[in-house]
């Protein structure tokens, strides 16, 4: 699973250096901005079929209501009345469901692009990085500590060992070797590996946005750890508090009953199976991208902004077409009757 994931990344990281290398214009936020647009365009057709399966979960509410009411205190007989419902609608309760499951192994992926973005989207060679790791600790910006099953003195001739070594100690060590040639230039003019074509690229590439959000910052919610440096951990813990807000109603407009009323007298009552839209849902995605933010750096957060936002406009277009249609539909199923009568 690590190879495949490792492979995607691969390919996200070329898509992006693609990106950042023409219409991105260089820019590292406005390159991961159209990144998450052409992910979007490519799944549409997915992300419209996880709609329609909300839309007609919402037809099928009132339906799915009265069986709960009926056999409320039969669970036994109330699954099995519930599946016989689906399956004389030729519904399938999950069919909403692989957007989300593909979703997760292309933030994985991701997640290696950001915190590697020296191997897998600039593909610098690893004997370079690694040149680049040694000059580091003998600036004092990198520690010999950090490696945890190797000692730094014994592997320290040999640059791809500690690359290697490096990579499998500290996963975001690419983005501290970023922060630590910005203070220290010499880092990338006197690499021996690096031709001047990477290391101009190298120079010019940044990871903040606006001067301001450090992309490559992993959030922090101890208080401690923000007041350590907080013109970097109070941006990246504002990211993250954005990404998990906007995850939330991207996930109650997907719910069926999103904007329907309930009647008080069913307060108690739970709602009827729906698939992938259900409440849990609606609470394990915003759950889940807190969870995985603080872990990860906050390019990942402004990711789960982006992407969203997208899906919010997504669905509010698409929710409109669909009720078009309907009516359309609706319209001409008057007509056709009508025509028929008057016969």
């Amino acid at each position: 699973m690590q190879a495949l994931l490792s492979a995607l990344g691969v390919i996200f990281g070329k898509l992006m250096f693609f990106i950042y290398n023409t219409v991105g214009f260089h820019n590292y936020a406005i390159s991961l901005l159209l990144f998450t647009i052409v992910y979007k365009v490519i799944l549409l057709p997915l992300s419209v079929k996880q709609i329609r399966s909300t839309q007609k979960m919402q037809e099928y509410q009132p339906e799915l209501q009265r069986i709960q009411e009926r056999y409320k205190n039969d669970k036994e007989k109330l699954n099995e009345m519930t599946m016989k419902f689906y399956q004389e609608k030729g519904y399938n309760p999950t069919s909403g469901c692989l957007p989300l499951l593909i979703q997760f192994p292309i933030i994985i992926a991701l997640f290696y692009v950001i915190r590697m973005p020296m191997t897998y989207m600039l593909e610098l060679p690893a004997k370079a990085v690694g040149e680049m790791v040694i000059a580091s600790v003998e600036k004092g910006e990198f520690s010999k500590e950090t490696l945890k099953n190797k000692n730094y003195d014994a592997i320290k001739d040999n640059p791809i060992d500690v690359y290697m070594g490096y990579n499998s100690s500290d996963p975001y060590f690419e983005i501290r070797l970023i922060e630590s040639y910005k203070k220290h230039p010499e880092i990338i003019d006197e690499n021996p590996t690096l031709n001047e074509e990477q290391k101009t690229l190298l120079k010019n590439f940044d990871l903040r946005m606006f001067n301001f959000f450090n992309l490559g910052v992993q959030p922090s919610l101890d208080p401690r750890v923000i007041k350590t440096d907080p013109g970097n951990y109070v941006p990246a813990l504002l990211l993250l508090i954005i990404a998990v807000v906007t995850t939330y109603f991207s996930s109650l407009l997907m719910m069926p009953n999103a904007r329907k009323k309930k009647d008080p007298k069913d307060k108690k009552s739970k709602d009827p199976n729906a698939g992938c839209a259900g409440k849990s849902m609606l609470y394990m995605s915003p759950l889940m991208t807190l969870w995985i933010g603080t872990i990860a750096p906050s390019g990942l957060a402004f990711y789960w902004i982006i992407n969203s936002v997208l899906s919010y406009i997504q669905h509010k277009v698409l929710n409109i077409k669909y009720k078009n249609d309907k009516e359309e539909n609706e319209v001409a199923k008057v007509g056709n009757k009508g025509s028929k009568d008057s016969r």
